[in-house]
């Protein structure tokens, strides 16, 4: 569970941060993350967006019924989720976090570009 903070979720709150980040971002997905360090925190997050993009694109490109309740709730709810599994693995730096949080406010853009991607090849990763 997600804890409180003076009142609000944090994944509410992260929600919030996820959008206000998207807002301020330029069109165009990028494959990298582009994290300044690569360290066991961030193999980390890039493992598990790996993991992460792959099913949820496959899931759009397969028109599952799962694939219709990803939004920016549940997106952020695992962003959330997987910055705490992650931070157990190494040391966190802000920036990380931070360039991490604004690369998920466009998981939408992430998630149709890699299904379209799939699509092209013509099969799933």
């Amino acid at each position: 569970m997600i804890g409180r903070v003076k009142g609000r979720t944090r994944g509410g709150m992260l929600v919030g941060a996820l959008l206000g980040a998207a807002a301020s971002l330029a069109c165009g997905a990028s494959a990298d993350i582009g994290f300044a360090r690569k360290g066991p925190f961030e193999a980390c997050l890039d493992g598990a967006y790996d993991a992460w993009i792959k099913t949820q694109a496959e899931l759009l490109v397969n028109e599952d019924r799962r694939a219709k309740s990803l939004n920016d709730a549940v997106a952020a709810a695992w962003t959330a989720a997987t910055l705490d599994a992650c931070r157990r693995k190494g040391a966190v730096e802000a920036g990380s976090v931070d360039r991490f949080a604004r690369y998920m406010a466009r998981w939408r853009d992430h998630v149709f570009d890699h299904a379209d991607s799939i699509r092209r090849r013509g099969q799933s990763d």
